[in-house]
């Protein structure tokens, strides 16, 4: 960690050298940049023995000539050898799970007016395509075996075109203890343009933070609808899915696909703890949580059941930049582990 004179954490490096059966050993390098807390850079560069491969760079400012304007952009190539897929709709089953290498390029540029000091007008651009092939899991099948007519699995190419409004009143956006956030999203894409499929996509997004005894104690509600509808080959990359540290914590990363998706968060996070570290002002949270939600392909499935995950969450706060943390859940399906910066939602 780099600080500045005022002791805040302006940029973290952190490389790393590890081990699975699955890809062997793999390192990383990890460079994260805080110029201010609305400016943030991130280079990551990734490189295993065997199959999986990362390289990526993300910037994003939200106060750019003085706060009139925004700007997100990410070029990205990632190689995974470890994705699952189980199927599409709320009842794929875990006795299907299947193995794929996906590696996805491209990148996207979102540019945007802060309208007010609240309200942000957002056009976004994107350029994918994903190639599909042999998974390493040692003993599952290829997805391309069991799903042979998945649109998608063959690999595909989307170039989509997006527009968000967004208010935001929270008090920051890194390490925020009130206020609220609300997202309406659309986006478009069309073989006239290049994509492989013609699709609409939508959704809404609403989180609210209401602080307790002195911001010790904060509660965190989140709720999400996203949707799609379009032509028959829509690649099963862009649907929306479930699964994962920023959805239910206690299933794999996109363990659901399905035309649309229903999503609740709600969690306590808990301030135990306040210390100087290595000379950083640090705070320590606790966060029980529980998160709820499905996938559904028409109106009946939505009556079935919701997955429910609860669980844990431990948190360590540089404020107002850098938020690491740990989150173990726990579903029908078993325990997941995870691990990352910033907060799951």
């Amino acid at each position: 960690m780099v600080k500045d004179a005022d002791g805040a954490v302006r940029s973290i490096i952190a490389p790393s050298i590890t081990w699975n059966e699955i890809r062997g050993v793999t390192g990383t390098f990890r460079y994260f940049l805080y110029a201010s807390a609305l400016e943030r850079l991130e280079i990551i560069g990734s490189y295993s023995e065997k199959i999986d491969r990362e390289a990526r760079i993300q910037y994003k400012n939200l106060d750019v000539f003085g706060g009139r304007f925004h700007t997100d952009f990410q070029l990205l190539y990632d190689r995974n050898s470890s994705i699952r897929f189980f199927g599409i709709g709320p009842s794929s089953k875990k006795d299907n799970e299947t193995n794929m290498t996906l590696a996805e390029s491209g990148g996207y540029a979102i540019f945007g007016v802060n309208v007010t000091r609240t309200m942000r007008l957002s056009l976004g651009e994107t350029l994918q395509h994903w190639d599909v092939s042999r998974g390493g899991v040692p003993g599952l099948p290829f997805t391309g075996d069991l799903f042979p007519d998945l649109p998608g699995v063959q690999g595909t190419t989307i170039h989509a075109q997006r527009i968000a409004l967004i208010r935001d009143t929270r008090d920051s956006l890194t390490t925020p203890t009130e206020g609220l956030f609300l997202s309406l999203f659309g986006e478009a894409s069309s073989q006239l343009l290049g994509s492989d499929a013609d699709y609409l996509k939508g959704g809404a997004e609403a989180r609210y933070l209401m602080p307790f005894i002195d911001r010790r104690l904060i509660l965190v509600l989140r709720g999400v609808y996203e949707g799609i509808t379009g032509s028959s080959n829509i690649p099963f990359e862009v649907l929306p899915t479930l699964g994962g540290v920023d959805t239910l914590r206690g299933f794999a990363e996109n363990r659901f696909y399905g035309d649309n998706l229903l999503l609740f968060n709600a969690e306590f996070r808990a301030k135990v703890l306040k210390m100087r570290v290595f000379g950083v002002d640090a705070e320590f949270e606790v966060a029980p949580f529980v998160d709820f939600g499905k996938v559904f392909n028409s109106v009946d499935q939505l009556a079935q059941r919701f997955e429910v995950t609860p669980g844990v969450g431990f948190r360590g706060l540089a404020p107002p930049s850098v938020v690491g943390h740990v989150e173990f859940a726990f579903s029908r399906e078993g325990p997941a582990i995870y691990v990352g910066l910033d907060y799951p939602f």
